[in-house]
């Protein structure tokens, strides 16, 4: 089965405080596999994340209030499609996306702004294990993995990791409260 979800993971911004920005209530309720629509939860380094459903949640204008006074890093899975998007904001400004199509012909990906050191030796490593599969004649996408694996690095949050990880506590359901 196939996952398509957002989430945002943000910093220096209280659980509460973003909760509200966003329009959410924590019911308490445990959701460990994201089953649920909104699922929110705390991560070590003062990172909390919202996962949703809701792609469409994750607009320009929402994220710069989002990320006021703190840090954001977004991220959008589509694994029927292959398609992924990592993105960071600092206090109400985007300072870079990384978007990788997988309906397009070509294994490629979009870059915005100033990336993160962290960026080239992802892309790099990954580009390896391409060019690996491709000479096995494997079934793989690199480039689905790089703007996810950049989010994980530098929030420590994989959304196909949770679960499996002791050390992160299971998430708990989200209520929309209202539309922020």
């Amino acid at each position: 089965m196939s996952m398509s979800l957002a989430w945002v993971a943000v910093q220096d911004v209280s659980s509460e405080a973003l909760l509200e920005r966003a329009g959410f209530v924590d019911t308490g309720e445990a959701d460990e596999y994201f089953e649920a629509e909104h699922t929110g939860g705390e991560l070590t380094g003062g990172w909390y994340v919202i996962v949703t459903e809701q792609a469409g949640l994750l607009e320009p204008a929402k994220l710069a209030v989002w990320s006021a006074g703190g840090r954001l890093v977004a991220a959008v899975v589509h694994e029927e499609t292959s398609t992924s998007l990592a993105m960071e904001w600092l206090d109400g400004k985007q300072l870079w996306s990384v978007y990788h199509d997988g309906t397009a012909a070509e294994r490629s990906l979009a870059v915005e702004g100033e990336l993160p050191e962290a960026f080239g030796a992802i892309r790099d490593e990954l580009m390896a294990v391409q060019t690996e599969a491709d000479a096995e004649g494997a079934e793989f996408n690199a480039a689905f993995d790089i703007p996810l694996n950049l989010a994980e690095d530098i929030t420590g949050f994989r959304h196909d990791e949770m679960g499996f990880d002791d050390e992160i506590p299971p998430f708990t359901i989200l209520e929309r409260v209202h539309v922020a």
